[in-house]
């Protein structure tokens, strides 16, 4: 879980080199915390802010979630240990809560100390690109 106190994401500006699939003129992003949630946070595009996304940990939904990134996508955010990355995934919300999914296959991978991310898409790795958040 992300803790609140320790971290600066959540007023600093993202910076997604080559957008998001789906909109790549979309480079620059914040992440809010919904509410009064200690998991869920809003990525919100600064260019764009009817573009958001509901992101989450996975690893509070998903603990044997094990993403590994391949070398282009870490040597591309300078990604040297895992302790400089945050892992999120975008949830897509159903009609009731226990409809909702992760998209595991694909990742938003931000270096914390650059603020530069990408969503990788993991390639062999089997993660379902609509994993149930209540299993």
């Amino acid at each position: 879980m992300l803790p609140r106190s320790s971290s600066d994401l959540d007023t600093s500006e993202l910076h997604f080199a080559a957008g998001l699939p789906g909109f790549p003129d979309h480079h620059r992003f914040t992440l809010n915390w919904w509410g009064d949630s200690d998991l869920f946070s809003i990525l919100r595009s600064v260019d764009d802010s009817s573009v958001e996304f509901v992101v989450v940990p996975p690893f509070a939904f998903f603990p044997t979630y094990e993403p590994e990134l391949d070398d282009t996508t870490a040597e591309r955010l300078n990604i040297t240990t895992s302790e400089d990355a945050l892992v999120l995934v975008i949830v897509t919300l159903g009609d009731r809560p226990e409809d909702a999914t992760a998209n595991l296959m694909a990742p938003i991978v931000i270096n914390q100390h650059s603020l530069e991310a990408t969503q990788a898409v993991l390639v062999g790795g089997g993660y379902d690109l609509r994993a149930r958040l209540g299993g």
